[in-house]
């Protein structure tokens, strides 16, 4: 797998949540985070600010520095490519910050439990990484 960049990296994202939507299609806190995390190409989300708020992940991850509130300055042009690696530590964190925002849905925390992921081990639920690779691989091949 070849690097992305952070349009492309959300894209995976974005099918990475439709293809956890896909099984468990109920109503409540994961699908409306679901639903604001639409991707519209050239555009950004359906709810402008997740756009932003991933950017400023990626951003954090590669520089240490995490933008503050004000992030509508933020485009993806000033983004280093990231590796299917470092894209899912973005979207871990990206869901996270949106999960603490939302006073913690147990929905999304149970997500989150079994994306945790540690570097040289995997995914506490070893499915996600598996998920993962493979919508990654997907958005790369233009099947998604």
């Amino acid at each position: 797998m070849t690097v992305m960049d952070p349009e492309q990296a959300y894209r995976a994202v974005v099918a990475f949540l439709d293809e956890h939507w896909k099984q468990h299609p109920v109503p409540g806190d994961f699908g409306d985070f679901w639903g604001y995390c639409r991707y519209i190409p050239g555009r950004g989300t359906r709810d402008p600010a997740m756009w932003y708020d991933w950017l400023a992940w990626v951003k954090k991850l590669q520089t240490g520095e995490l933008v503050p509130e004000n992030r509508g300055w933020l485009k993806p042009e000033i983004m280093q490519p990231m590796d299917p690696e470092q894209a899912y530590l973005a979207m871990f964190e990206f869901i996270r910050e949106y999960w603490e925002r939302v006073s913690r849905p147990a929905e999304i925390g149970d997500i989150l439990g079994r994306m945790r992921y540690t570097s040289g081990a995997g995914t506490a639920d070893p499915e996600m990484w598996k998920r993962w690779l493979a919508v990654v691989e997907k958005v790369q091949a233009n099947r998604y």
